[in-house]
């Protein structure tokens, strides 16, 4: 099974709670295509952006132990379950999930789009996305590689600096469906308005960093 870690371009209003429907249509094409079988916000690689995030140390995903209930006791020893809570530092009688599927979401897992765009901008090593999405397609960023062999140095990939500069630019449309939702019926009298030559005609509405955020997911195969 392989893992890997995709940026997905989603609107700003997405949160933990609403992401997955923003995540629905940049991802089907991957899903349809075979690329990947399944994927999800965090999961194996949450909090992989943020330096100062460990689920582990998260109090939302300590569980109270199964075994003891809680009590740390079991027939008057030491359960063994959660005998590590305390060294661990998390409170007595609780356990961490099993699988990193059970773990809560993280709010850090979405990432305001003007953070990455900034020029001193590098992910943690390890941590590079391998592929850009967005409604305008997949641009895998070349940096498979140097992940699986431990290299990557978090430095932004310069696939992903000219998809940033082709956003920014307006030279990307981030979200095609939303151009030609707001087509109308063309009248059969209709004409174009007269429109200055020296004018460029613009293609889409200008691209706002502000209304984007990035999404960590976690995709396999």
């Amino acid at each position: 099974m392989g893992r890997r870690l995709f940026a997905v371009l989603v609107r700003a209003s997405a949160s933990v709670a609403t992401v997955d429907a923003h995540l629905i249509k940049p991802m089907r094409p991957l899903l349809h295509a075979g690329v990947i079988d399944a994927y999800r916000l965090g999961g194996q690689v949450t909090g992989a952006w943020s330096t100062d995030y460990e689920p582990d140390a998260d109090p939302r995903n300590w569980h109270t132990c199964q075994a003891c209930g809680g009590t740390t006791r079991m027939q008057d020893v030491e359960c063994p379950a959660c005998a590590d809570a305390a060294a661990a530092g998390r409170r007595p009688g609780t356990v961490l999930p099993f699988s990193y599927t059970d773990w809560a979401r993280y709010p850090g897992d979405i990432v305001a789009l003007h953070r990455l765009l900034h020029p001193g901008w590098r992910f943690p090593p390890g941590r590079t996305p391998s592929a850009w999405v967005d409604l305008a397609g997949v641009v895998w960023l070349g940096v498979d590689e140097a992940l699986l062999a431990s290299t990557d140095t978090g430095a932004v990939p310069p696939r992903l600096q000219a998809v940033f500069a082709d956003l920014v630019a307006g030279r990307r449309n981030p979200d095609p469906t939303l151009a030609s939702s707001r087509r109308r019926p063309t009248p059969a009298d209709w004409s174009p308005p007269w429109r200055h030559p020296g004018r460029p005609r613009r293609r889409h509405a200008r691209f706002t960093p502000a209304d984007w955020s990035v999404a960590v997911v976690d995709a396999h195969s």
